[in-house]
């Protein structure tokens, strides 16, 4: 895995299943989610930085070490009304499927 760690963290309770990574300062969780209620679990990466967004290679290192390589997987912007990021420094990664 490229020098990432699995870490023993408490993560909440809606994080069921996700699992956490370190490299570093770097922290990524991956889970697999829901995005419409009653909708197919879609993979979901989040990768931050205590003090700095994290850099491309960054990304495309946690993308491809971490996540099957058959899956298409994008950064989406929402409607701004739907956009949520508590981390500063964080940036998500999301399956994405064709229709």
């Amino acid at each position: 895995m490229s020098g990432w760690k699995l870490l023993q963290v408490p993560l909440p309770p809606y994080l069921v299943g996700a699992e956490a990574f370190g490299r570093g300062s770097l922290r990524v969780l991956l889970n697999r989610e829901e995005r419409n209620p009653g909708g197919p679990r879609l993979l979901h990466l989040s990768i931050s930085h205590p003090t700095r967004y994290p850099t491309w290679e960054e990304i495309k290192a946690a993308r491809y070490d971490l996540m099957p390589h058959d899956v298409m997987v994008a950064m989406l912007l929402p409607p701004p009304a739907d956009y949520v990021n508590i981390h500063p420094n964080c940036f998500h990664l999301w399956e994405l499927r064709e229709s």
